[in-house]
Formats: structure tokens, sequence, C-alpha cells
């Protein structure tokens, strides 16, 4: 946290600075070749996060649109009709692909060859897996909001502890703590905090909103391969 009296100090360098085009990215421009790597670093990580934000959030409105439209058409199709061409109009569904797995399973299992019960475990473990398979794909690069959640503040400490220790040395150097001395060391680091949160925080919101919706993708899918098993294998052997 920045102590009160470095606050005023700042506000002064900069309203100083401001007839000499003192803004944001000149103060930029004018930190050292550390924070300037700082600042890159933190830059590349923020817009790779947005990257993947926004690519998992399109995917999963999809496989949420495409998952209701396939379990519509599974619950009013005939019961002996093939998966495979409802698995086809929704490719990105997940439980098309459960059920897919499910119907593999059953015919390659016959109940004359391997029994009821054991037909009925074999596909319902196929689609467990299939449904794993599946969210586990949608889960690809969510990770790397995590990280960047987690590593992003210290990234930005560092390079605030860089910018105070620039102030220090050029109060060493000089022989003077005066306004021109301290403040552009402590500028710095607080652009290098500013630059942490600001990829930190939008990270951290959208991983665990990643998160959420992919619970519910999970928890669906384990919801239709007990309705499959019932409606497709329990009804016509039972």
């Amino acid at each position: 946290m920045v102590m009160p009296s470095v606050l005023p100090v700042l506000t002064s360098w900069l309203m100083l600075r401001a007839g000499a085009a003192a803004s944001i990215p000149q103060l930029i421009s004018d930190a050292s070749l550390f924070s300037k790597a700082v600042l890159v670093l933190l830059a590349g990580m923020s817009v790779y996060s947005w990257a993947v934000l926004w690519d998992r959030l399109r995917l999963y409105g999809r496989v949420r649109v495409q998952d209701a439209r396939f379990l519509q058409a599974f619950r009013t199709a005939e019961s002996a009709s093939d998966v495979r061409m409802m698995a086809m109009q929704h490719p990105v569904s997940v439980l098309a692909k459960t059920a897919l797995a499910g119907q593999k399973a059953a015919e390659q299992h016959t109940a004359e060859a391997v029994g009821v019960a054991a037909r009925f475990e074999l596909a319902q473990r196929a689609m467990d897996r299939a449904a794993d398979e599946a969210v586990n794909q949608l889960e690809r690069h969510v990770g790397f909001l995590a990280t960047t959640g987690s590593v992003a503040p210290f990234i930005g400490l560092m390079g605030t502890v860089w910018g105070v220790m620039v102030s220090f040395v050029n109060i060493g150097a000089q022989g003077s703590a005066t306004l021109v001395v301290v403040a552009p060391g402590i500028a710095e680091a607080l652009i290098a905090t500013i630059a942490g949160l600001a990829a930190a925080i939008p990270s951290v919101i959208g991983y665990n909103h990643c998160l959420g919706k992919l619970r519910e993708i999970g928890h669906g899918a384990a919801q239709f391969t007990s309705e499959y098993v019932d409606r497709r294998l329990g009804a016509r052997l039972s």
C-alpha cells in the first residue's frame, strides 16, 4: 500500500510534468528497461487471457444451445432411432458425444453376449468417459486464466519493488530526496502495480465464471447419461 505522504509527492510531480507531456504513455516511455519488460509481459498475459475468456465463453454458449436442442430431439425421437444422425446435427454438443458413445458401446456389447447388467454398465462407463473427455476439451486454456490471476500481481509487485529501488538509487546518487529525484521511481512503481492488478482481476473473475459453466455442462452430461441408459437400455431390456 502506498503511504499517504507519497501521494501528494506523486501528484505534484505529475502536475509539474503536465506541461511537458507527462501522460501515462510518457511515463512508460521514461521507465527503465526492466519496468518496460514487466509491463510488456503483463500486457501479453492480459491480452491472451481476454482472448481465452472470449473464445471459451463463446464456445460454452454454443455447447449450451446445442445440448438443449439435442436433448429435445432425443426426448421426442422414437426409442429405436439412430443417435448418430442426431449427433451429426449437433457436433459441438457434449450430450451428443455422450449419447453416441453409449450407442456404440451398446451395439458392440449385446445383451446376448455379455448379459443385460454388463451391457448396462459398459454403456454407462463409455458415456462417462466420453463426457469427461468432452469437458476436458472445453477446459483447454482455461488454466491460463488461473495462472495469470495468481502470477500477475507478483510480477507487478516485482516492478513495484524495482521502481522503489530506482528511487533510492537516485537519492543515493544525487544525495537528496527532492521531488524530482523521488517521484519518477514511485510513479514507475505504481504503474507496474496497476498493470499487475489489471491483468489479474479479470482473469480470476473469468476463471471462476468458466469453472461454473464447466460444472453445469458436466452435471448435465451426468444426468443425461442416466436418462439415456434408462430410456434406451433399461426400458428395452427390462
